[in-house]
């Protein structure tokens, strides 16, 4: 399995991590990270359970693959 290093700029913090090119920018957040605001609903965009901001915009982070999200600001919404 061939993984890629990447750094995100995850809540105003540089952290780099081991990506797939498949991986999706919420396990990443969960998994590696331990990021665990963002939560698994749906997996399909449906919910927003995992709904992030990303340079300002809301996405949500089960639609996005981590590679995605490089050079971007990133942040759990506050409720």
């Amino acid at each position: 399995m061939y993984k890629t290093e990447i750094t995100l700029d995850v809540n105003n913090e540089q952290r780099t991590v081991y990506v797939r090119n498949a991986d999706l920018l919420l396990d990443v957040l969960r998994e590696p990270l331990g990021l665990t605001g963002a939560k698994p609903g749906c997996l399909n965009g449906d919910c927003g359970t995992c709904t992030i901001e990303v340079d300002g915009e809301t996405m949500k982070a089960c639609l996005m693959l981590a590679v995605e999200a490089v050079g971007k600001k990133s942040q759990r919404l506050k409720a």
